[in-house]
């Protein structure tokens, strides 16, 4: 029988945002053992991608359900499975392992997995994040950034999301927790990571998110634009997430900067343009830029390739000269309207 950490890794990739398996170096078993004890990783395996209550994955394995209940919610608060629901009708399943096992490490961290992760992360992103045309994550414009005159969809503007949420919580950005843990901390705001509705459960109790109120998570907000952040959500149209990313320290922006066109690797429909007769070629839209894509001689000019829409430029330009605009709509993204749908265009895109 094969190792249970090569097996573990095999049924990960069966998911839909995929796992990279039989690397040379064997990179993705180090980490794996890493998170994982042998029992865990065995007991992962007899789990499904869809929630199942202790009782009935106890049936389907010939286990004693008290027992197992137990090991399974053990399991779910170091993040080794996804819990749904409240105390007394727990559900359990196998998550992802990008977006979801290493994010819920964020407090587990040890100098042994960052280092590994160091190595896998990179192939991580290139086997899996940048397959496809649906993306995990996918970057919306800073509402003020958008010209007046461009359409805003009700799924790009995260503003009104925050306000209509019924359940809000607020974490570490784990990219950012790495840095720091490595003594090498970014300036950026830390606690600028969101959670919307019934996932925030999970997150809050397990230590990785705290509840708060809709109108401090619109000021942690309004902090992470003054900042610099760029707004990537969830890839459906229901926004359950939103995390603010820096170039310097953001696993996904790091893997789309390094490409040569990272305009074609972005889920955005907006891209950025400026006023000749307005800019003053001051240049903070340049080093504002998170993807390198503007340059000024006497006034700015934006490399399409490379502008994700994201509108960190636009934000701070004191005279206005730059905004986003709304792309042709042949050229538009146009995200499922759920969660369960955006992740089977991603199965089915990255088996292609």
């Amino acid at each position: 029988m094969k190792d249970v950490y090569q097996r573990l890794a095999e049924f990960l990739d069966t998911m839909p945002q995929r796992f990279p398996v039989n690397t040379e170096s064997g990179v993705e078993l180090r980490v794996l053992k890493n998170i994982f004890s042998p029992d865990e990783a065995e007991m992962f395996l007899n789990l499904k991608p869809k929630p199942e209550t202790a009782a009935q994955i106890a049936a389907r394995i010939g286990e004693d359900p008290g027992k197992l209940g137990k090991k399974l919610y053990e399991m779910s608060k170091k993040g080794l499975a996804f819990r749904s629901g409240r105390e007394g009708n727990y559900k359990y399943m196998a998550s992802a392992f990008l977006v979801g096992i290493i994010e819920f490490q964020m407090n587990r961290m040890t100098p042994e997995l960052l280092k590994e992760w160091d190595e896998f992360e990179p192939l991580l992103y290139k086997s899996t994040w940048l397959k496809g045309t649906t993306r995990d994550l996918r970057t919306i414009p800073i509402g003020e950034a958008v010209d007046p005159n461009s359409q805003v969809m009700p799924y790009e503007n995260i503003e009104e999301t925050i306000r209509n949420a019924k359940y809000v919580a607020i974490s570490d950005c784990m990219c950012r927790r790495i840095t720091a843990i490595k003594n090498n901390p970014c300036a950026h705001p830390m606690e600028v990571c969101f959670h919307f509705g019934g996932s925030c459960h999970y997150f809050v109790e397990n230590g990785l998110a705290r509840y708060i109120s809709n109108e401090e998570a619109l000021e942690i907000f309004k902090k992470g634009k003054a900042s610099g952040l760029v707004c990537q959500v969830s890839a459906s149209q229901e926004t359950n997430a939103l995390c603010m990313c820096c170039d310097c320290c953001c696993g996904p922006l790091r893997a789309v900067k390094a490409c040569a066109k990272p305009a074609e690797m972005v889920n955005s429909n907006f891209f950025a343009k400026v006023s000749d007769d307005e800019c003053t070629g001051c240049e903070l839209c340049a080093e504002r830029c998170p993807m390198d894509a503007i340059t000024v001689d006497d006034v700015a000019r934006v490399d399409l390739d490379r502008c994700i829409g994201c509108g960190v430029c636009a934000v701070t330009c004191p005279v206005e000269a730059i905004k986003v605009y709304r792309k042709e709509k042949d050229k538009e993204f146009v995200p499922e309207k759920n969660i369960f749908e955006s992740t089977m265009a991603i199965y089915k895109q990255r088996r292609e």
